[in-house]
């Protein structure tokens, strides 16, 4: 049985909005100190410090050289007389130990290099899915979350003004609210949208369209990739055409900054020309009723002119997408549940 939801006030909506922001910004700010660490210790176990001990043991190998050619230069100014040449030796024995130091560290610098570098990359693989979590899926439910209380707060504001206005169906959150957070019933958005289903093309005049190549500009904008990647995500998007299969459209749609994009319920018979279709028409928000002729093309064609609207034609049957000036407005499914509400205030 269906419950109703009560809701008074959608402050709990927004502090967990501002909750999530701050664990977003936190997570992508330690990361990026730590991203920032990891470079430049990587530049200074790979560049620096190598250059620095390249340079340190040739001068040091050098200085060694020369403690034994003085001390070869002065036995040889004195032959035959015996001389003492003990504290050149000391200083050639320091010499030859700081040497040794320094190629120590040389070799300690080449095995470590390689060393980070891999342990760096074992860190950044298993903290990606973290790192994508905090940068993608949470923004996504900071927006989500805003979209649930703008559309609750128009839901209040039209309560207190309608009294008999029926309450939010709690239903169509699905069986936990996470899973699908935008699906929830709006009447008002609902009455003025699903009535757009009944402009669709009849499967008879459809059937006498071809497919043509579309190269008319395109007006009413393209779904943003964050947008598109949560459509995709709907219980309904579950329904993806073929690449051929047919998609008509009024003419006025293509000119238009608002169209509604609506995918008939029932299939329709094979054409004779062995083309599917889809199911979708497009049409023009203001004037639906207006189309100013039709045309026919393919799901292909469709996507190559508006690259966006993919997720949208995933859609199952039934259901309906309004898009204006690159804004999603409104998805309903087959059952006039709203399942994305974007409208302006």
């Amino acid at each position: 049985m269906a419950e109703s939801a009560r809701i008074s006030s959608v402050q709990p909506l927004r502090d967990m909005k501002a909750a999530l922001t701050e664990f977003s910004q936190q997570v992508g700010g330690a990361f990026s100190m730590v991203d920032a660490e990891i470079g430049r210790m990587t530049q200074w176990l790979q560049q620096e410090r190598p250059a620095y001990y390249k340079h340190a043991v040739r001068r040091a190998e050098d200085a060694v050289v020369r403690a034994k050619s003085d001390i070869s230069r002065k036995q040889y100014m004195r032959a035959p007389e015996p001389v003492s040449v003990v504290e050149e030796k000391k200083a050639l024995e320091k010499l030859k130990r700081r040497l040794q130091e320094l190629q120590a560290r040389q070799d300690a610098v080449r095995k470590w290099g390689p060393r980070f570098e891999r342990e760096a990359s074992m860190y950044k693989s298993s903290s990606r899915a973290l790192a994508d979590f905090a940068q993608s899926t949470v923004p996504r439910a900071v927006e989500r979350l805003e979209k649930m209380a703008i559309a609750i707060e128009e839901y209040l504001r039209l309560q207190a003004s309608s009294p008999d206005l029926r309450p939010l169906d709690a239903s169509a959150f699905g069986e936990s609210w996470t899973e699908q957070p935008d699906a929830f019933v709006l009447q008002s958005t609902v009455e003025k949208y699903a009535h757009l289903r009944a402009m669709i093309l009849s499967p008879e005049a459809a059937a006498e369209l071809g497919p043509t190549h579309l190269e008319t500009p395109w007006r009413a904008g393209t779904v943003p990739a964050a947008d598109g990647e949560s459509i995709a995500g709907l219980s309904c998007a579950d329904a993806t055409p073929a690449e051929d299969d047919l998609v008509f459209l009024a003419w006025r749609a293509v000119a238009c900054d608002g169209v509604f994009m609506a995918r008939r319920a029932e299939p329709t018979p094979p054409r004779a020309d062995g083309r599917t279709d889809s199911g979708w028409y497009i049409g023009p928000l203001d004037q639906p009723e207006q189309p100013g002729g039709h045309v026919c093309t393919t799901v292909r064609d469709v996507i190559r002119l508006v690259p966006g609207l993919g997720p949208v034609l995933r859609l199952r049957r039934g259901c309906l997408a309004v898009l204006a000036a690159g804004v999603v407005r409104s998805i309903l499914d087959e059952a006039n549940h709203e399942l994305w509400h974007s409208e302006p205030s």
